[in-house]
């Protein structure tokens, strides 16, 4: 079963979304039959055609809007937009229209792939821990980090893919509280349904930029999914350092 990779964007983040997107298939050197990839947007976001085009040189590929919730604003849009994302899937699962996968990976555009290997990275992780009944596996963190803070699993994570699980989520919970992100409001939930941290996705809260030294230590430390960084420093170091093409623009 495959892996899909599923990329949130708005406007005012689609640009660095659709860089992380081209440097992801860049990445391959042949089309990738372990992933598929999703283009998820808001309600009032434009898709890239441009991108969509090159990505689908190396992955089977999906675009979505998320047209049936309109929230704005953070925490609210944002989780609008995921829990939309995980109820397209559903639809589209039951319907026939997608594969049922392994494992999905809901990302931001501030996300950057590490390694070329990063999705088999990410099959032999959940892989691992699948068995044991979990659930949700990514970066297990407080933030802040104080006692009471509770801990939770980043939102850039790997999510089951299985339909029961995707119902639960998607139909009977289907949303939080706009004054909560839903990462954090849904801890508990994860929890009981069975959770686990992982070296191989990192994240580094509203992180604004990144050194070379930092990229060496995370790639060290067994990262290969880096969450966080909020300018192109990331995707520069590991374009440089597989010696990608250059990036080109993103259009309007």
């Amino acid at each position: 079963m495959k892996i899909l990779l599923a990329l949130q964007f708005w406007e005012r983040d689609r640009e660095q979304g659709m860089a992380a997107a081209r440097l992801i298939a860049d990445l391959e050197p042949r089309h990738n039959d372990r992933a598929d990839f999703l283009f998820a947007a808001r309600f009032d976001a434009k898709h890239d055609n441009a991108t969509v085009e090159h990505v689908s040189k190396k992955f089977n590929t999906f675009t979505f809007t998320n047209r049936h919730r309109r929230e704005e604003g953070w925490p609210a849009g944002p989780n609008a937009l995921w829990f939309g994302t995980l109820d397209h899937i559903y639809d589209y699962g039951t319907a026939g229209k997608m594969p049922e996968y392994k494992a999905i990976l809901t990302f931001e555009p501030d996300s950057v792939p590490v390694v070329p290997h990063w999705i088999n990275a990410l099959h032999s992780a959940w892989d691992s821990v699948s068995g044991k009944g979990i659930k949700t596996l990514g970066h297990l963190l407080q933030y802040p980090p104080q006692p009471k803070v509770r801990f939770h699993v980043n939102g850039n994570a790997l999510f089951s893919g299985e339909l029961p699980f995707l119902h639960h989520i998607a139909r009977k919970i289907g949303g939080c509280p706009p004054s909560s992100g839903w990462d954090f409001f849904l801890a508990p939930e994860f929890k009981k349904l069975g959770w686990s941290d992982t070296k191989v996705i990192r994240s580094h809260w509203n992180a604004q930029t990144c050194s070379a030294p930092f990229m060496d230590r995370v790639t060290n430390e067994g990262c290969v999914f880096l969450h966080g960084i909020k300018d192109f420093s990331a995707q520069t170091y590991i374009r440089n350092r597989y010696l990608l093409p250059r990036e080109t623009p993103v259009s309007t």
